[in-house]
């Protein structure tokens, strides 16, 4: 019995431990490998932002100026496109009390003005006025914008 438990403990000291050892050493080298990879990677990303960082803030500071001048024209558009939208609106009104007061049905200023599709609820005819037509107040750019 004791040749026999010798003999099952020897095979355990005979077992090879370099494969085993191998394939951990051909794993620890692929992740260094990938590391170096990557950190190679990180340092090419950092060069690159610092040098657009360096080249592109200088540019973005000479066109500060600029930029606060086309900030102000596209403020001033905005102004303009909310102008027009109200007189729009009105002259529509304008249109609809026209159309109900000469009795002209809806069907034929719509084949004119295309807007007239996007409508979502007719408008309701408002009875006819004996007034005299005064035109709505129409925008002019140069209240918006300087002339140049």
């Amino acid at each position: 019995m004791a040749e026999q438990l010798a003999k099952d403990y020897a095979a355990f000291a005979k077992m090879d431990l370099s494969k085993q050892i191998e394939n951990a050493h051909e794993t620890i080298e692929d992740t260094l490998m990938r590391l170096e990879e990557f950190e190679s990677i990180i340092g090419m990303v950092q060069t690159e932002g610092a040098q657009c960082m360096s080249e592109n803030i200088p540019r973005i500071e000479s066109v500060r100026s600029e930029l606060g001048t086309m900030w102000m024209r596209v403020d001033a558009l905005q102004k303009v496109i909310a102008r027009v939208n109200t007189e729009l609106t009105a002259m529509e009104t304008a249109v609809d009390n026209a159309e109900a007061a000469l009795g002209v049905s809806d069907r034929i200023f719509g084949m004119i003005n295309p807007l007239s599709f996007f409508k979502k609820t007719p408008e309701p005819a408002v009875p006819a006025r004996s007034t005299k037509f005064e035109p709505p107040t129409i925008y002019k750019t140069e209240e918006y914008f300087e002339s140049e």
